[in-house]
């Protein structure tokens, strides 16, 4: 909180004297820099958190601003205005999500396409807007509308501006403190595995789209107050990628990045414009060079040199509080594929694959290379869609369903290649998996959801020779391969699935982590009485782990039954030989 403070103490610090000290005149083209500086602080908070970037963000910006300033022709009193202008931030925001969980919802890949649809919705809201001359004035703007409460826009409406600035600030910093944050980072980083455990990431980048547009309709508000006069060039492209400009030089990953990016590029253009004719070119090329060489931008590097006057102290282990019990479907019980066929094009991966596994206990898949063993825990958890056939657990059908649904059955997933929040730390990393599958609405608002932490993922941490314990601040992605692979697992079985999935978890581990893993394995099952699938290629293990089998070959179940039964059957010895570390 200190923090937060402090940063909105210094930007009042700032922006207050300049009327004072540069006059009117200045502080009403620093007016209009933070106003444009407040819409980029939404580009700002999607982009940098969620990876995704709008291309189109002025129709956001237009639309309120044509909005705000019919609203302000008509209504009467400063209290009727403000309730017109929430009303407006409010519609616009349902708009914005509606139209990112359309474009996100099934396709997680969508980014491009969502980029590429902002923008060409800006152009055409250009176009409307300039034909539409009834409404909006046409190419000569829409006006005859007082300022916002009577305010004059070179006298006091530079408080209201530079308020809304200081207000917008305060609650991005009081985000980035939330769960919410943690859960829309987490997009950008990983988001196959944020779908795993449990989150529906379309809905949470439909949420901070919501958001940006909000903060780039209450900028369009100012703007019409501002400016007294609104034309179509409010909505179309040209100021979309200027939005895009500021942020990237100013910092997308900082609060105050856009607001800096604002003010500068503003501020440097005014005095290039009629000094220096390629000035739009030295622009462009700063935003290339920013891009390439300081993605943090200019808030990053003024970040380093300002020295935290109260650090945040790591959760000690006494602090952590017992979490929530999963709100999914926690039903140990059997797992059964029903005559599965699955085709990627026209290869075919799984041919009329049927089997019922125990309701509990461990199950290995073992089989070579290209036998279909990874794709069918695939098919599980929906990542693959079948063909034909279908998949129970617990007689409830669980295949073709979107990945985020798995945990909602009870269904935890490790994946081949260890997977985890790369550029999160390690307690960032085990804080979600501790909200996958028990946080409400409520909970991603409240930063008491950090301190949970359940038996089983605590029993993981504290047994002697998991390497993450004393590692909590230390950045996921620079673990070695052999802790990825224990930190993984922790976050798979965190939320006590019913059914675990584990796809080779002793892979490039050492023998002595090897054994530990092992146990680590045989301990959950044992105390979560769950039923545990692992795909394994080391025969030892196999033997000391499994109590059934199941060989896969060519996408054909060719033996299911208990080790010795697999390992003397001729036709698995005929295709399929394993080794041991």
């Amino acid at each position: 909180m200190a923090s937060i403070l402090l940063y909105a103490s210094l930007l009042l610090a700032v922006l207050l004297p300049i009327p004072v000290l540069f006059g009117d005149f200045t502080a009403y083209q620093i007016g209009l820099y933070l106003i444009y500086g407040i819409a980029a602080q939404g580009i700002g908070f999607l982009w940098g958190k969620t990876g995704v970037l709008p291309l189109g963000q002025a129709i956001f910006f237009g639309v309120s601003a044509y909005a705000g300033a019919m609203s302000l022709r008509i209504a009467d009193g400063l209290a009727l205005q403000l309730a017109a202008a929430a009303g407006i931030v409010l519609l616009l925001s349902a708009a914005a999500f509606v139209l990112a969980f359309l474009i996100f919802r099934g396709r997680s890949e969508s980014g491009p396409y969502f980029s590429l649809i902002t923008l060409a919705l800006a152009m055409i809201a250009e176009q409307i807007a300039g034909a539409a001359t009834e409404f909006t004035g046409g190419f000569n703007g829409f006006s005859g509308f007082a300022s916002l409460g009577g305010l004059d826009p070179f006298g006091n409406l530079y408080y209201i501006i530079a308020a809304a600035a200081t207000g917008m600030s305060l609650l991005l910093f009081a985000i980035n403190r939330l769960p919410a944050n943690l859960i829309a980072r987490a997009v950008a980083d990983n988001e196959p595995r944020l779908q795993l455990l449990g989150f529906p990431t379309h809905t949470v980048k439909g949420l901070a789209f919501a958001f940006s547009a909000a903060s780039a309709a209450l900028a369009g508000i100012l703007f019409a107050s501002h400016q007294g006069i609104v034309t179509p060039t409010s909505t179309g492209f040209a100021l979309s990628a200027e939005l895009v400009i500021l942020t990237a030089i100013g910092g997308r990953f900082h609060v105050l990045g856009p607001l800096i990016g604002a003010i500068v590029v503003g501020w440097a253009s005014a005095e290039l414009r009629f000094n220096f004719p390629y000035w739009e070119l030295l622009m462009a090329a700063a935003f290339i060079v920013v891009v390439l060489k300081a993605p943090g931008g200019i808030a990053e590097l003024l970040e380093k040199s300002i020295q935290r006057i109260s650090p945040d102290l790591p959760i000690e282990e006494s602090d952590r509080t017992g979490a929530p019990m999963p709100k999914g479907r926690r039903i140990v019980g059997s797992l059964e594929f029903e005559n599965v066929h699955l085709m990627v094009g026209v290869v075919r991966i799984l041919n009329g694959v049927s089997f019922a596994t125990p309701d509990t206990g461990i199950i290995s898949i073992i089989g070579p290379n290209g036998a279909g063993k990874t794709s069918a825990l695939n098919a599980i958890t929906g990542h693959l869609r079948l063909s034909s056939g279908t998949i129970r657990l617990v007689g409830d059908r669980v295949n073709s369903r979107p990945p985020w649904k798995a945990l909602e059955s009870g269904i935890g997933r490790k994946l081949q290649v260890p997977s985890v929040f790369n550029s999160l730390s390690i307690a960032e990393n085990i804080a979600i998996s501790m909200l996958a599958d028990r946080a409400s609405w409520a909970d991603y608002l409240r930063t008491d959801a950090f301190n949970w932490r359940s038996e089983e993922l605590s029993r993981v941490l504290n047994r002697q020779g998991v390497p993450l314990k004393n590692s909590n601040e230390k950045q996921a992605g620079k673990l070695p391969q052999g802790h990825r692979q224990f930190l993984e697992f922790a976050l798979a079985i965190a939320s006590k699935p019913s059914l675990l999935l584990l796809d080779e978890p002793c892979a490039g581990l050492s023998p002595e982590e090897t054994a530990l893993m092992t146990s680590l394995v045989r301990e959950f099952q044992e105390n979560s009485g769950s039923l545990v699938i692992v795909i394994e290629h080391d025969m030892s293990i196999v033997e000391a782990t499994s109590d059934k089998v199941l060989v896969l070959n060519h996408g054909e179940a060719i033996a299911f039954d208990s080790y010795e039964a697999v390992r003397n059957d001729p036709e698995v010895v005929a295709v399929y030989a394993g080794g041991t570390k």
